[in-house]
């Protein structure tokens, strides 16, 4: 599985027949967030007449969920192209968004169809994706003089801080990559550190 690395600044632009197409890649990591979106998007464009989307999204609890909405355009003809670019290249936690403003001449299915996979595919391919790695929550409770040293180890095993607690001890909240998990845990016992799951 892949996920988008980062957002782009750009978008990709295709005009047929006076309709003007325009798409862009977000990372998304659940549908709410891709409504919110969804709702700046179409503050943004008041006078477009279709936003379309599709969405896969990967949790470990719910594993693999894929959405797709062809906002009024007939049927299979906007969002599911578009989840085919995302399933086809095993993507996810990342829409694939096309804006259409209506040029007043019809394209029937197959102009729908082409239209929406060529915008979206154009924007796709200017996009870097890397693998997903799952991530697990601990937490760690360490004296002050212990902290920039943790801070490295969790760095070379490609760990991230979710947030710090200073207090009598400081206590860390960290995302650590599962396949890191034993040998991370070997080197803190060395130190005489325990982690915890959050």
């Amino acid at each position: 599985m892949l996920e988008l690395v980062s957002e782009l600044d750009e978008t990709s632009l295709l005009v047929v027949n006076k309709s003007k197409f325009i798409g862009l890649v977000v990372r998304c990591p659940d549908l709410e967030s891709l409504k919110e979106k969804l709702s700046k998007l179409w503050a943004e464009h008041k006078n477009t007449s279709h936003i379309v989307y599709a969405l896969r999204t990967y949790s470990e609890i719910k594993g693999i969920s894929s959405y797709f909405s062809d906002d009024g355009e007939p049927s299979g003809t906007a969002g599911k192209p578009l989840l085919g670019i995302l399933e086809g290249n095993d993507i996810i936690n990342t829409a694939l968004i096309v804006i259409r403003y209506y040029g007043g001449i019809n394209l029937g299915t197959g102009g729908l169809v082409r239209a929406y996979s060529k915008t979206a595919k154009d924007i796709f391919d200017q996009c870097n994706f890397k693998k997903y790695i799952t991530l697990k929550n601990y937490k760690i409770i360490l004296d002050y003089n212990y902290l920039d040293n943790f801070i490295n180890v969790l760095s070379r095993f490609n760990g991230e801080v979710i947030d710090r607690n200073f207090d009598e001890n400081i206590t860390v909240n960290f995302k650590l990559p599962l396949k890191n998990e034993e040998e991370f845990k070997a080197i803190l016992k060395t130190k005489n550190l325990e982690i915890n799951h959050a």
